[in-house]
């Protein structure tokens, strides 16, 4: 492709997923389905872009994706929310996830697959998209308690699903008892949010020294990056380095109260560093996201999939509904979550699979998994599956308290940083 027609198709689909993102907003189409659509045609169908050099970026796109959405969810999460909510959300995402699990796992049986390879498709299944929750909660009109609750569920869920690959990997490839690998699972976590803490920190202060520089903002996703490959190398858990390096920057006041260290040196510069920090990710994470949903659409040939599949595919997608109503439920009777109607609704349909799924299954075919080659195949069909009852099944109100939010941040004219950020307060 020559650059010129090269830098007309990245124009198109950049105009293409801020129209996507915005039709959400009125039709409450899941931009994922318009995107993959997108590629779907670029690929399989015109062969515009070739699939076999797009797969053989996947690993390395895929993560740097993944990084930047947990990287924005942590600097969209408020410590004082978190720990107010952080039991409600951590029972959702644990129950969720293995619920979920358990079903995919069963299909992947019930359809043939050894049951290492089972246990590994219902890993791949299992988790949320945090990369697909995250953006839209804020466009919902949800309470805070509810927002949160949704938030901390799609960002445990992506680290829930990389720290089960990781074990299923250790296990596949002869890493040890399993006692000893969950140990080392357990200490690689605690490792990991101690040393982002530790970063999240300092690094305020060392920003302060260098507050007139034009790439600040750039500096700082690099340390994040830093991070995560360290953490990785270390074997430790770089996805849980870096949202907790996130959330660290995001409540630097409040970590440094619970931690009895005083309050902090940086102050208001800091806080203005951060709200800024934030939206240079929020951009960057909206690039990357965007492309990295076409280029899923480019490598997945639909029509090679074998029907059996697309049958499984759909039996994932209505076990996932069933138990996920049951598990919300099931939290409601307990008195874990207090939900009205709507919020039931809601919460019962923000279940898509995306990213995480995506960037799960590739890595289960870099493993070596027996049959891993057809679960990116199927992880995409449970994706555009998901997304699409999400879009049919989300309300298309809210509730009172969700429509004045709303409507006071289309009059403010405020962005999505500093509206959730209002809000928070």
């Amino acid at each position: 492709m020559e650059s010129g027609g090269f830098l007309l198709l990245l124009g198109f689909l950049l105009v293409l997923a801020f129209v996507a993102e915005e039709g959400f907003r009125w039709l409450k189409v899941p931009p994922v389905l318009v995107l993959m659509g997108c590629g779907v045609v670029l690929g399989p169908l015109t062969h515009v872009l070739p699939p076999r050099r797009f797969l053989e970026a996947a690993p390395a796109f895929g993560a740097l994706t993944f990084l930047l959405i947990l990287l924005e969810g942590g600097l969209d999460l408020r410590i004082r929310a978190v720990l107010d909510r952080f039991v409600p959300g951590a029972v959702l995402a644990v129950t969720g996830f293995s619920v979920a699990f358990a079903a995919a796992a069963g299909v992947g049986l019930v359809g043939g697959l050894p049951w290492p390879s089972a246990v590994v498709l219902g890993i791949v299944l299992a988790p949320i998209s945090g990369a697909i929750v995250l953006p839209l909660v804020g466009q919902l009109g949800l309470r805070p308690e509810v927002r949160t609750l949704a938030v901390l569920e799609g960002a445990l869920a992506d680290v829930l699903g990389v720290l089960a690959m990781a074990f299923a990997g250790q296990m596949l490839t002869g890493g040890g008892l399993a006692g000893l690998v969950a140990l080392g699972s357990l200490l690689a976590a605690g490792f990991s949010v101690i040393v982002a803490v530790a970063v999240g920190l300092v690094w305020p202060r060392l920003t302060r020294a260098l507050a007139d520089r034009r790439f600040i903002h750039v500096l700082t996703f690099g340390v994040a990056l830093t991070l995560w490959g360290a953490a990785e190398l270390t074997g430790a858990s770089g996805a849980l380095a870096v949202l907790c390096f996130g959330v660290t920057l995001a409540n630097e006041d409040e970590i440094l109260k619970l931690l009895h260290l005083g309050a902090p040196r940086a102050g208001e510069f800091a806080r203005t560093i951060v709200a800024r920090q934030h939206q240079f990710i929020a951009q960057l994470t909206f690039l990357v996201r965007s492309f990295f949903f076409v280029f899923l659409g480019v490598v997945v040939s639909f029509r090679d999939l074998p029907r059996s599949l697309f049958v499984e595919g759909l039996a994932v997608i209505a076990l996932f509904a069933a138990s996920r109503w049951a598990v919300v439920r099931a939290l409601e009777i307990r008195g874990v979550v207090t939900l009205d109607s709507v919020e039931r609704r809601t919460v019962w349909m923000l279940q898509p699979r995306g990213l995480v799924s995506a960037v799960l299954a590739i890595e289960a075919t870099r493993l070596g998994v027996p049959g891993g080659e057809s679960f990116l195949g199927f992880a995409s069909l449970v994706i555009i599956g998901s997304n699409l009852l999400m879009a049919v099944g989300l309300p298309r109100g809210g509730t009172g308290a969700g429509r004045a939010a709303r409507a006071l941040r289309d009059a403010s004219g405020a962005g999505t940083v500093s509206a959730q950020t209002a809000r928070d307060r």
